[in-house]
């Protein structure tokens, strides 16, 4: 087995295994989230009266309550996505450092910095703007306030039709679980991310690593822009295979699963390990 296979074996060993980890992730950030949803339920409890119905006239004053309630989602949603982002960052840099000195020796790994690879994958992905212009804490509002918009259709309704508490407490669990899919999405996106962008800064300061090369997400769809560059030979190398200073890998599409390899050097890939 070369230095190639093996490199390429603990890689992917790595990339499935942070997907297992990422799945953890998406449950800390929705149960973060959620926890506003119980201040939600005091509120509605402090606004009722004992008959458990919200008068009319208190309307007004609940929905500007809901101002304290998205800056919650929004401090609570960062806070979420931060310790994704650094979660990601630290399992991909420690794996790759343990896969790099098991195939190449501790020598390989000598002159790469990783405190500061992590610090540097960190500043990319919260800065990093998407096509809408938008970075990650736009769209973190975005969510915020999207999900105060309903919220505050939901309690206007319910207050007019004379509702109780308790069922308006079932409406906003109701919105919390419709936007579920949302945070996981934040997650799997920004946590991918880091992932991708921690391997190939790692890699850009190691003198044995030449390239990358991309595999297509579990979704396997011909429609989504990592199959396609798992498919593209942009530089002539071969198939999938991009350059460190590409871009493009970090991030294919939203909500993307793609995994990256390590091309090694020459020198690096020579010599056989029994």
């Amino acid at each position: 087995m070369t230095n190639q296979e093996r490199l390429n074996r603990l890689l992917d060993e790595l990339a499935n295994e942070y997907l297992k980890f990422n799945a953890k992730q998406q449950q800390l950030a929705i149960r973060e989230i959620d926890r506003v949803r119980l201040e939600i339920s005091d509120l509605l409890s402090d606004f009722s009266g004992n008959d458990g119905i919200i008068k009319k006239q208190r309307l007004n004053r609940l929905l500007r309550e809901l101002d304290t309630i998205e800056k919650a989602v929004r401090k609570n949603g960062m806070d979420a996505l931060d310790k994704t982002i650094t979660d990601a960052t630290e399992f991909t840099t420690e794996r790759i450092k343990s896969a790099m000195e098991e195939t190449l020796g501790k020598a390989a790994v000598a002159g790469i910095a990783f405190d500061r690879v992590n610090q540097n994958v960190f500043r990319y992905v919260v800065n990093r703007e998407e096509k809408d212009g938008l970075i990650l804490s736009d769209r973190v509002w975005r969510f915020a306030g999207d999900q105060r918009d309903e919220l505050s259709t939901v309690l206007r309704s319910a207050i007019l039709r004379g509702e109780s508490v308790n069922q308006m407490i079932a409406d906003v669990r109701q919105v919390y679980e419709n936007d579920t899919w949302k945070i996981k999405r934040l997650v799997v996106t920004e946590g991918n991310m880091a992932y991708r962008t921690a391997t190939v800064y790692s890699a850009r300061q190691s003198n044995l690593v030449e390239a990358v090369q991309i595999f297509r997400g579990k979704a396997n769809r011909p429609e989504h822009r990592c199959t396609q560059l798992e498919k593209l030979n942009r530089y002539g190398m071969g198939p999938g295979i991009y350059k460190l200073s590409d871009p493009e890998v970090f991030n294919p599409h939203p909500n993307c699963t793609s995994h990256l390899n390590y091309v090694l050097t020459e020198k690096a890939v020579r010599d056989d390990v029994e």
